[in-house]
């Protein structure tokens, strides 16, 4: 009976054991699920701050479109994040028994010279060579349509052909704030679309050297997210001093903005 005993007792230490490895195991699985989510959810955060920037951009909400740019750059560049992959990299080593990660992605995002930035770039430069040609083909549809030689009257003629292209200026400046703005959603759109997967994609194949590269990348891209909306800030004010009204509700409290201003400096 004693040797039975023992026995019974081996088999349930041997059964505690594999009881306790498996709660372990599901424990680290937990964990990797928990840790690979966090890293995921950045792809769908961006696509939902694209459709926000839509709404504020039409809006002419200058205020949320400075917050939405830097949330665009911390979504992409965050410590938290680059956590969060080195913890799904380093549990899934300890779990298939592979070799632990040999530096952490920060440390292999530090070494990396030569990433060049693949995201879509914005210039003042093109956004005013968009509002001349804008302008320009407006000209000249406007010219033909007011020089078919029905007028009696020259300085009538004129005169209307003035107001056309004044609009068709307007409209133009306009646009030009709208395309500066709507240029973070396409920053947004381009990390989560082409820059993301390969993050999500290099860490599920234990890639770390493509996680970094993607990471880093995502992080050129994040970092021109403030200066993007300098742009619109500065063509949003061109166009306000153009055409107040342009702007909706936000123009008109501006300009509300502005009187009161006007009697506290006369006061």
């Amino acid at each position: 009976m004693g040797e039975l005993a023992d026995r019974v007792a081996r088999l349930e230490r041997e059964v505690a054991e594999a009881q306790e490895a498996l709660r372990i195991m599901k424990k680290v699985d937990e964990e990797i699920e928990c840790a690979m989510e966090e890293v995921e959810s950045v792809c769908e955060a961006l696509l939902n701050l694209s459709g926000e920037l839509d709404g504020e951009i039409a809006d002419h909400n200058y205020p949320a479109v400075e917050r939405c740019a830097y949330e665009l750059w911390g979504l992409v560049d965050s410590e938290q994040v680059r956590r969060a992959v080195d913890t799904v990299a380093l549990l899934t080593a300890v779990r298939d028994g592979g070799s632990l990660p040999a530096a952490s992605v920060p440390t292999l995002i530090s070494r990396l010279k030569d990433v060049k930035a693949s995201h879509p770039t914005l210039t003042q430069e093109a956004l005013d060579q968009e509002v001349q040609a804008a302008t320009d083909r407006a000209a000249d549809i406007w010219k033909r349509i007011y020089d078919d030689g029905s007028w009696d009257s020259e300085d009538e003629r004129k005169e209307h052909l003035a107001d056309h292209l004044r609009e068709a200026r307007q409209e133009a400046i306009s646009d030009r704030a709208v395309r500066a703005g709507r240029f973070l959603m396409e920053l947004c759109d381009h990390l989560a679309e082409t820059v993301w997967p390969e993050v999500t994609d290099g860490l599920r194949g234990a890639d770390l050297e493509r996680v970094a590269r993607a990471l880093k990348e995502a992080s050129l891209a994040g970092e021109t997210a403030p200066a993007v909306y300098k742009l619109y800030e500065v063509n949003l004010s061109v166009q306000y001093e153009s055409d107040p009204y342009s702007l909706g509700a936000m123009g008109e409290q501006l300009m509300a903005f502005e009187s009161w201003l006007g009697v506290q400096e006369k006061g």
